[in-house]
């Protein structure tokens, strides 16, 4: 929408909230002559709003999800129900599993999930020390439905809610029990999900208590099991990629002697059937075939198990004094796999003094000189496991009741309520640096033939060599029990609250209805800590030279706000309603200070079938415990482009930045290279802060019984946004743009000038990030004879996401960097700003119910990528293969991605359609099968996926069948 618009269409109707076309703002008593009775405590507060009994379809546009639509997806976990909406973005999921940890996480508007703010019964969870919300800790037999708010609302709800709000719903007053069974697996028989609930419930005059247990069991998928997903690159030669080094099997050596052949080294294997003791034993490298295939050992789809149970209870005193309590235990425990490890020497440019080499005196090496540089995968240990067992645990106890002051009728809760959640991560085998290192150094030979590590004179106790040379099998188990590694790295994070709530749909009469009014406050406590591995806080386990301190930190907040609801017009022509809200919340953190966020919104019904709504409102997200307190990760040798060296072709305005600090004209060391470097938090950190708007209709047409459409756009702008500027970004900012903050994280030798010391923490960015676009939905229901059909549409189609203004791609932004542009449907090589952004996404289901018998069709719809095809392209000259250049659909032409020319290649736009059909049994059962991915469409192919090929919210190759039942009793 045209930006001079809408501030015309706020002045008229100001910017508005959520709304649903159930319930009505006021109940008239059925006798009028009745003396004022208290209310009861039956009323209803919907997400977006504190205010109870306000019209569910108010202000803000909001989705449901209920317990039947939930169990008509085939999905067996809240994440993977979540992650299923249209507006949710790229995020954590089980596809995922270099760089998984188990977690899966929201992302509305792909902003990023710690600005998706997530609620169980409209009270947070939890967070993670990044401050996102690991949706698989709360389980789907507890959920009554799912309730997410697509509007920024820290207004309403504080911190985090900037993208929206997802806000889980548990079962209520459960009469009863129920036990579910589930069961599936994919066409290629794997990746097998079991699931298993049982509920029971009672409720008494004054009480009622339901509690219950769930397991679910997912298996895993082998990357090596899809050819998508076989090599690491689709359609490349086996085992090639496009960053890193190639390790091989065998070695992949550079002695010193054979180190530079003009700008060039030599690099050796060895032949196949050769034991590596002499030179002859080893060739040039091949690079088209002797790359090193990880793929088949790695996990295309994570496995998971998860245990839950839960317990809720609530005794009502008097009809206007309840006590109600709840406690939820879940534990997942999470896996990934990957190729063994490889181990690495890298010692020829002296840029990391903990580098090694392999000496001209071990007892293995054929060349009888150094050998600066090795690469080795550690096949003989097997593949490296990672493991997570998380622990969460959360209880709430409240108090709510009503009361009835000066004949207005008031409600009021209080709670107090503390989560905790204890992840235990276990990785290894992994090669241990500091042992490794003696492994390879001189070593010897007994008189009984036994290789010894030292000199005769000098032995070193317990160390046994290394052999890198041999073929697989050459390193021996007594080798690996010397090096051999395990961490296991402990991650704590607590949330404790307490808040009060005090409410009335009638605050005072206006001529067309009564005010509305909330107001509350809230004390809360976040706190975390990470507990390293000793072998991880050395930074041996890496071998590069990083060393990791562990976290630890804690902040808390008061906060007040108030809420209102205002009836403007009722019942007038071009004006059957108009609603004015208004809200604003007051923040004190301990770590930052204060905040204050307001938003304000109408509601303006002009006839019965239509309805507008607009809203403006202010959001903010405080830094998390992780960007405040983040342990110091310390680094040597970084590699980064200092802007002051001649050879980076310096302009006049940076040799004059430069030499402001010492820096003379003409610098050009021999080695370019940053000496050591820290990555931090920052407790100094503001909050981000952002505004959103948008302006919605929803059709409801008379003459169309059943049918609702509603069409919604929004303009989420997001400024101070923390991250980290990278070591190359600190170094820019200095130098490049000018940032004296930047300039004084960077030490530089008096002497020589070179870099010896930098600091990477996290910052509160310049510049900001911009998105808007339009959500669609369009529903229908008809009862026919043979049945009442219903059919379905929800869509979101993103406009822009990128900086703020829309600047021209590659163009030059205020603070000096270079902008992105709009990123919608472009994914670079390294991937997007914040990852891909699917242009259009769309859901579309017809459903038929004709009891005891139902059945539907669901098509889930994502739009072509066009993305960045340079590494394929600069892939096929290194290898000297100009026919792989076809791979990219460009053929290697350019255009314009993410800012920069390059080739390109287009992902194609791709559909999952979905199967389901159920039976009522009459014995109070109920059957479902169903089969995902139906028609067994293959993800489209991609090269600047992170990994497998394929962007990992597509469903993996291969059908998915599933039956569930579930038996009531």
């Amino acid at each position: 929408m045209n930006d001079r618009v809408l501030p015309f269409v706020l002045l008229l109707c100001a910017p508005c909230a959520s709304m649903a076309w159930t319930g009505q703002a006021e109940q008239q008593p059925e006798n009028a002559t009745q003396e004022p009775q208290p209310p009861t405590l039956e009323t209803i507060v919907v997400t977006g709003s504190h205010i109870r009994n306000i019209d569910l379809e108010t202000r803000h546009p909001v989705l449901v999800l209920d317990r039947a639509a939930i169990e008509r997806t085939g999905l067996t976990s809240i994440s993977d129900v979540v992650q299923a909406i249209v507006t949710n973005g790229e995020t954590l999921n089980r596809n995922i599993n270099n760089g998984g940890n188990g977690e899966q996480l929201a992302n509305l508007r792909s902003l990023g999930a710690n600005r998706t703010l997530v609620l169980l019964n409209g009270q947070r969870f939890v967070t993670d020390i990044d401050g996102a919300v690991d949706l698989s800790a709360i389980p789907l037999a507890l959920v009554d439905r799912i309730e997410v708010l697509l509007d920024g609302a820290s207004a309403i709800y504080g911190s985090d809610a900037i993208a929206g709000v997802i806000n889980i719903i548990t079962r209520k007053n459960v009469e009863g029990g129920e036990a579910g069974q589930y069961s599936g697996r994919t066409s290629h028989d794997d990746g097998a999900r079991q699931a298993y609930y049982l509920t029971y419930g009672h409720k008494g005059d004054h009480w009622g208590a339901s509690g219950g247990l769930e397991y679910s069991l997912d298996a895993p998928i082998f990357a090596g099991d899809r050819a998508i997903s076989a090599v690491p690159v689709y359609g490349l030669p086996t085992g090639t990629q496009f960053t890193g080094s190639p390790f091989g099997p065998y070695s992949f050596l550079v002695p010193e002697s054979l180190l530079f052949s003009g700008p060039d080294f030599l690099a050796l294997r060895l032949v196949n059937g050769r034991p590596g003791t002499t030179p002859a034993d080893f060739r040039s490298i091949d690079l088209a075939s002797d790359f090193y295939n990880y793929q088949p050992l790695n996990y295309l789809q994570t496995p998971q198990e998860r245990r839950a149970a839960f317990a809720q209870a609530r005794y009502e005193f008097t009809p206007n004094l309840a006590l109600s309590a709840d406690v939820l235990f879940n534990q997942r425990q999470s896996r990934q796999q990957l190729a063994p490890s490889d181990i690495s020497v890298f010692a020829f440019d002296g840029t990391n003094p903990d580098a090694i080499a392999i000496s001209p005196d071990n007892v293995y090496n054929p060349f009888g000189e150094p050998v600066d540089i090795a690469f080795r995968r550690f096949v003989e240990a097997g593949p490296r496991l990672f493991h997570q067992i998380d622990d969460t645990l959360r209880l709430r106890v409240g108090l709510d009741g009503s009361f009835t002051l000066l004949q207005r009728d008031f409600t009021w809760t209080a709670n107090v309520l503390g989560t905790r959640s204890d992840t235990s991560e276990f990785t290894g085998p992994l090669a241990d640096f500091s042992k490794l290192g003696p492994a390879l150094g001189p070593s010897f030979l007994d008189s009984a033939g036994t290789a010894h590590c030292g000199t005769p004179n000098a032995v070193i106790a317990g160390c046994v060599p290394m052999n890198l040379f041999g073929p697989p099998g050459s390193i021996t188990t007594v080798m690996l029990d010397y090096v051999d590694a395990y961490e296991t790295n402990r991650y704590r994070n607590r949330s404790e609250a307490a808040n009060v709530g005090l409410g009335t749909d009638s605050l005072f009469a206006l001529p067309a209805g009564g005010l509305g009014f909330a107001a509350g406050a809230e004390y809360r406590r976040e706190s975390g800590d990470s507990i390293l591995d000793p072998l991880e806080v050395s930074g041996n386990a890496a071998g590069n030279g990083v060393s990791s301190a562990s976290t630890r930190g804690a902040y808390w907040l008061a906060e007040a706000y108030a809420e209102f609801n205002a009836p403007l017009l009722a019942g007038t022509p071009f004006a059957r309603k108009l609603d004015l809200s208004l809200g604003s919340r007051f923040s004190h953190y301990s770590n930052f200070g204060n905040t204050i966020n307001s938003q304000v919104g109408i509601r303006w019904q002009p006839t019965h079938d239509l309805l507008v709504r607009a809203n403006y409102a202010e959001g903010f997200r405080a830094p998390s415990v992780n960007e405040l307190f983040q342990g110091n990760v310390t680094n040597q040798g970084i590699d980064a482009d200092d802007p002051c060296v001649v050879t980076n072709n310096p302009t006049a305005a940076v040799l004059a930045r430069c030499a402001q600090f010492g820096v003379p004209p003409g610098f050009n060391p021999s080695i370019e290279s940053v000496g050591a470097s820290v990555q931090a938090g920052n407790p100094g950190l503001r909050p981000e802060t952002s505004r959103s708007r948008g302006v919605g209709l929803v059709y409801n047409p008379a003459w169309l019984d059943g049918f609702s459409a509603s069409v919604d756009w929004y303009d989420i702008r997001l400024r101070d946004a923390i991250g980290d500027p990278g070591f190359q970004g600190v170094v820019d900012g200095c130098y490049k743009y000018g940032d004296d903050a930047d300039c004084a994280l960077i030490t530089r030798d008096p002497a020589d000038h070179n870099i010896t010391h930098l600091i990477d923490e996290y910052q509160n960015l310049p510049g900001g990030i911009e998105t808007s676009g339009y959500d669609l939905t369009a529903h229908y229901r008809h009862g026919t004879p043979w049945g009442r059909f219903g059919v379905g549409w929800d869509a979101s189609y993103v406009d822009y996401f990128g900086e703020i203004g829309h600047p021209a791609p590659g163009s030059s932004l205020p603070d000096g960097a270079i902008a992105h542009g709009n990123t919608v449907g472009l994914n670079s090589a390294s991937g997007s700003l914040f990852g891909v952004i699917w242009r259009w996404r769309t859901q579309l289901q017809l459903a038929w119910t004709r009891e005891p018998w139902s059945a539907s069709i669901t098509a889930r719809s994502f739009s072509a990528i066009t993305e960045d095809c340079s590494t394929v392209v600069n892939t096929a000259d290194f290898l000297g293969q100009p026919g792989l250049v076809k791979l990219c659909s460009g053929n290697g032409a350019t255009r314009l991605v993410d800012g920069l020319v390059v080739p390109y290649n287009r992902v194609g736009s791709v559909t999952f359609t979905d199967l389901e059909a159920g039976w009522d049994a009459p014995w109070h059962g109920h059957l479902m099968a169903g089969i995902r991915n139906a028609l067994g469409r293959n993800p489209p192919v991609s090269y600047s996926a992170f990994e497998n090929s394929f962007f990992p919210d597509y469903d993996i190759p291969g059908r998915f069948y599933y039956a569930n039942y579930r038996q009531e009793f």
